[in-house]
């Protein structure tokens, strides 16, 4: 359950906003080109991570750019379904996102196929938006696909930050690096000025090392980011699962990972940023980690993007409940 709001706390815990693309796939142990069937489910990054974080109990608001129609009021009526306020989405533009997971298991591997160009969302700009609704939140989260998204999306998450910053909100920002975007040096040049406006800076290992050359120990390469941006908080998720944490209050710390069975590898980091927001949140990054890294475990046994694990279960498998 959410915490009781007095009445002169922010509407909302959080506040994100990004892309919310279809997503279809066919049965397991099939091939595109072969099914009969396709599966439908809301996937963003942004969207994945609100749906998750509201199922936690948290007051969560998503917006973004889409169009009116039967697609885009799916796609908000999904949200809000969860608990999700989709109250500041702009109706506007022709086209919703689409991609095309085909799952694959060994040797066979996973391939996703992108249908994104020209969607609503890409045409976000800062003279649409009412910068206000950021007075509402505690923290406002967004990552570094809707930067990658077009030129008026990255003048957008640059100016929101900023915004956020000065209406005294905290910033979170999941690097989350996709390669089908842009280019590591593209993602260099595009997020150093928008990490220096991020208090709570997250991302794996591998895309600090890839765009910002950056390498050594979890810990050390913390240091060094911190050192370029002087981030409040920095989140480093492990290739082999677990995360490192660290703050000027707490210092480092670390979270170990989880056995897990692979249905669905697609929404695990964004599960992960649900659970740590939801510990930060109550100012306790320990906790942060370890419903971040028991929520991302959660998602990887559930098909589709979104996890519909409960804060139960995530306490449970945290081992914060007895059994």
């Amino acid at each position: 359950m959410s915490n009781p709001q007095s009445p002169t706390s922010p509407e909302f815990d959080v506040i994100t906003f990004g892309e919310c693309m279809l997503r279809f796939s066919p049965p397991a142990g099939q091939m595109l080109e072969q099914a009969d069937q396709l599966r439908v489910d809301p996937a963003g990054t942004e969207s994945n991570m609100a749906v998750a974080l509201a199922r936690l109990g948290r007051r969560v608001s998503w917006f973004s750019l889409l169009p009116d129609t039967p697609l885009g009021r799916w796609i908000t009526t999904r949200l809000d379904s969860h608990g999700v306020d989709v109250s500041h989405v702009i109706w506007t533009g022709d086209r919703v996102g689409v991609f095309f997971l085909e799952p694959g298991t060994p040797p066979r591997g996973s391939r996703v196929v992108y249908d994104r160009a020209d969607a609503a969302v890409s045409f976000l700009k800062t003279d649409i938006v009412d910068w206000d609704i950021f007075a509402n939140a505690r923290i406002v989260h967004t990552t570094g696909i809707t930067a990658a998204l077009s030129d008026s999306c990255r003048i957008f998450t640059e100016e929101a930050l900023q915004k956020a910053g000065s209406l005294g909100c905290r910033t979170s920002f999941d690097i989350n690096y996709r390669a089908k975007l842009w280019s590591p040096d593209e993602a260099a040049h595009t997020l150093t000025p928008i990490l220096h406006n991020v208090d709570i800076l997250i991302s794996t290992m591998a895309d600090i090392e890839l765009i910002f050359n950056i390498d050594g120990s979890p810990e050390q390469i913390i240091q060094e980011l911190s050192t370029r941006f002087n981030n409040e908080m920095i989140i480093l998720t492990l290739a082999e699962g677990g995360a490192v944490g660290w703050s000027e209050d707490t210092g480092f710390l670390r979270t170990g990972p989880h056995w897990v069975e692979q249905v669905d590898r697609l929404g695990a980091g964004d599960a992960f940023d649900a659970g740590l927001l939801y510990g930060i949140l109550q100012d306790d990054l320990k906790s942060g980690l370890s419903f971040g890294t028991a929520l991302a475990a959660l998602s990887y046994s559930e098909q589709g993007d979104v996890t519909w694990s409960t804060l139960e279960e995530v306490r449970h498998l945290a081992g914060l409940v007895k059994t």
